[in-house]
């Protein structure tokens, strides 16, 4: 679960920084940000409220839903991750 959830945090940095101006709802974020198919929706929302806690998106609610983006402001430090992410480290 745990490589899963961590794949799945992933690619949604990795849409968001590919697409900076991007807003969705959670349904857009599990249709449209992560790179395959989540098997449980559970995982998605779990990557999506720890991106959130950390920093790195922004969760605006609104009348009917919540609103997910990325924070700006935090996209060098998402950049570097990704980048030792993908060296492994």
């Amino acid at each position: 679960m745990e490589s899963q959830d961590a794949g799945v945090r992933h690619s949604i940095l990795d849409y968001l920084v590919r697409h900076p101006g991007a807003k969705d709802t959670r349904e857009g974020v599990i249709n449209w940000w992560i790179a395959k198919p989540c098997p449980d929706e559970r995982i998605a929302d779990q990557a999506l409220e720890a991106l959130v806690a950390q920093g790195w998106i922004v969760k605006r609610d609104t009348a009917s839903q919540a609103i997910y983006s990325l924070n700006h402001a935090r996209v060098q430090e998402i950049q570097a991750f990704l980048a030792n992410d993908r060296q492994g480290t």
